[in-house]
């Protein structure tokens, strides 16, 4: 999948694998986890499947390798975008620790679902400032709104705060529940 989230960004233009970074960090990342030791054998695998072309740019004595989206690449992408979307399993590590909260402490199990709450708000925080930016950067601009490319991450990131919001509520009534639990 990482491979396909580099060669969609790539289409916006060439970047460098921090820009790929930074750029995952504030969309794909919300719901694809992505670090720079994943994003680099990506790129490595991409370029021996000539989907991205890498260059090296001199600034002064340093040199930054950019990369850039080949036909190959775009061909690849377009075909693996609109194949049909399979469903897949959730892969949360909270669940997992749930499964097994009878092992864990009434008290540590406050704990931890609290601290996984504060997490979630933070989520949630940063997904309304990025809303709030988006939202100021579009303004009126009539073109923008109607640019599909944005329709369509504007629609991905009200998913988010939406799964986002459901996880709080939910955990915020298994917190409950817990504490209701501890009371008996």
């Amino acid at each position: 999948m990482q491979d396909k989230i580099i060669l969609g960004l790539l289409l916006d233009g060439e970047k460098s694998s921090y820009d790929l970074k930074k750029t995952m960090e504030s969309s794909t990342g919300f719901f694809y986890n992505s670090s720079q030791g994943s994003i680099q054998p990506a790129l490595k695998k991409l370029i021996q499947n000539r989907h991205v072309h890498v260059t090296e740019e001199f600034q002064g004595a340093r040199s930054k390798k950019v990369y850039s989206i080949t036909e190959e690449g775009e061909e690849e992408f377009l075909r693996w975008a609109g194949k049909s979307i399979a469903l897949d399993k959730p892969r949360d590590p909270a669940l997992v620790k749930m499964f097994f909260f009878n092992y864990v402490e009434n008290s540590r199990k406050l704990e931890l679902v609290e601290a996984y709450l504060h997490e979630i708000e933070n989520v949630g925080a940063t997904m309304r400032k990025i809303q709030q930016m988006n939202r100021e950067k579009i303004g009126e601009n009539k073109e923008l709104l109607n640019n599909p490319k944005v329709k369509t991450r504007l629609d991905t990131l009200e998913f988010g705060m939406d799964y986002y919001a459901f996880l709080q509520e939910w955990y915020t009534k298994y917190l409950q529940k817990l504490k209701e639990e501890m009371e008996s």
